[in-house]
């Protein structure tokens, strides 16, 4: 099984990005300018005291949609045409970006209380558009994709299963709490 693996996959071919994606890697401040091109989703790369890994794909779902998983036996897309299809133009390997949304190296909690973990097994998953860059602000976590219908993952690939209710709720707390505070200080 050859894995990807974020930590040594290739940084985005647009220089602009590029250059961002360097930027916060040696730890420097980012302009406004490098935030907006950075990617829109903010990942974690920890969960309940646990490391994940740079060559394993997290994906976040619902409750009800891993009981339909686990029903399948399957990581399956919503519709037959949900499929990704790669593609060479200039040299350069592409895709639709359709397919099963997953991170690599990360997860973003917004997407679901349900965290599966999988290897991420070059015969099951391909980097979305540019490497996987452009969705995560952090580049050591990539987006990938995998097959919805043709090729979809067995359950039995997945190695951990995280319930992060309670962690969103411990994080919705200190929310409050933290903005009791500063309307305290405000007045």
């Amino acid at each position: 099984m050859e894995l990807y693996n974020s930590y040594t996959m290739p940084l985005s071919s647009d220089p602009r990005l590029r250059e961002a994606q360097e930027k916060f890697i040696r730890g420097e401040p980012l302009t406004v300018s490098d935030k907006m091109i950075a990617g829109r989703d903010h990942p974690v790369k920890e969960l309940l005291g646990y490391q994940l890994k740079p060559d394993y794909a997290y994906r976040a779902v619902s409750a009800e949609l891993f009981e339909q998983y686990k029903k399948q036996g399957f990581i399956y897309g919503i519709s037959p045409d949900d499929e990704y299809q790669e593609f060479e133009e200039n040299g350069k390997v592409f895709n639709n970006n359709k397919g099963v949304n997953w991170y690599l190296g990360g997860v973003v909690l917004k997407y679901g209380d349900i965290i599966l973990e999988c290897p991420a097994d070059k015969e099951y998953f391909t980097p979305a558009y540019d490497n996987g860059c452009g969705m995560s602000f952090d580049p050591t976590v990539r987006f990938l994709k995998s097959s919805g219908m043709r090729k979809p993952i067995p359950i039995t690939m997945l190695t951990k299963v995280f319930d992060v209710r309670e962690i969103k709720e411990q994080q919705a707390e200190q929310n409050e709490e933290d903005s009791l505070k500063m309307s305290k200080i405000v007045r």
